[in-house]
């Protein structure tokens, strides 16, 4: 049995369940999965849903009695009974790996995986790691829009919004009547930051926006815009991977660090969020040239094999 902590849900840290759950999906096909979380009725249903395993961690000691061979921590905070579980794991001979972010929040396990480009904090060069975005997560979708040849318009016309999770009704609202009022074609994902009330609202207001609902995977919204905008840094990867341009609006320093890494590979261009109002001319500043240069520029970063790459590592080293 392969165990999967983690303590993000549906509406708290979703991009971090959501590479779980696209390993998980892999992983299944191999070995029993189980994941093992926190009491949450969002995330129990969303595990529901797509047919995997689950124990509440508050069960943990049951746990411990079941035959497991390996366990992966993707967790935002280690709370003192997960540095327990741990102790536990490791020296009851129970392989553990951790999905870490930008090197930050390392904990004594046998492996390591960070796909940040960049890091804030180095790594033991003894400890056993993948780093890099050769190991970013992404749901199969995106190998097969990646291998499309990309068209790319002289000029700017879709708009992708993706939404950060501390995204406000009040910011997204002053976007989208910016570009509407410019006459862009706007699609959003605003996952479980904007109310559903509140995306009616817009919609009545802003007849010709849409919303990208609760699909399987966004590789197709990606692909078919001509500009993404987003607030998060997983979703960089997948519009590097889609070889789609992307402004990135940054509002603290963790964000900015993200942001800075794939400008300086040449995959996107980082504002902050306080200066949005100069967006328009800032896409003016988006050449033809340079849109296709950014585009082919994210695609040779990212390539969508990140998950398989892991998985040929688990098994070399026998942690399934």
């Amino acid at each position: 049995m392969f165990v999967f902590r983690i303590d993000s849900s549906p509406h708290r840290d979703f991009w971090r369940l959501n590479r779980c759950c696209c390993l998980a999906s892999l992983l299944k096909k191999k070995r029993e999965i189980l994941f093992c979380v926190d009491d949450d009725k969002k995330l129990v249903n969303f595990l529901k849903e797509r047919k995997l395993h689950y124990c509440l961690f508050e069960n943990f000691k049951k746990l411990k009695k079941q035959s497991f061979k390996s366990m992966l921590f993707d967790l935002k905070f280690f709370t003192k009974e997960d540095i327990n579980f741990l102790k536990w794991a490791k020296k009851n001979g129970v392989k553990t790996i951790q999905i870490t972010d930008l090197g930050l929040n390392q904990q004594d396990v046998d492996f390591i995986i960070d796909a940040s480009i960049e890091k804030l904090s180095s790594y033991d060069k003894e400890k056993q790691t993948l780093l890099g975005p050769d190991y970013v997560i992404l749901h199969h979708k995106y190998r097969h829009f990646k291998k499309i040849k990309r068209e790319y318009r002289e000029g700017i016309k879709k708009i992708f919004i993706f939404m950060g999770e501390k995204t406000q009704y009040r910011e997204l609202r002053k976007i989208i009547d910016l570009f509407c009022r410019h006459d862009y074609d706007l699609k959003i994902f605003s996952g479980h930051c904007i109310r559903k009330s509140n995306q009616k609202v817009l919609k009545r207001i802003y007849p010709s926006i849409k919303f990208a609902g609760e699909a399987e995977t966004l590789a197709r919204s990606f692909f078919e815009s001509e500009i993404t905008l987003l607030y998060d840094g997983d979703a960089a990867y997948k519009a590097a991977c889609t070889g789609t341009p992307f402004v990135y609006l940054y509002s603290d320093k963790r964000q900015e660090f993200i942001a800075n890494s794939f400008e300086k590979h040449g995959a996107g261009l980082k504002i902050e969020v306080k200066k949005y109002v100069n967006l328009i001319e800032h896409l003016g500043s988006l050449t033809f040239e340079k849109r296709v240069k950014m585009g082919n520029k994210g695609k040779k970063l990212v390539d969508a094999m990140g998950a398989y790459r892991i998985i040929n590592f688990f098994e070399e080293k026998g942690i399934i």
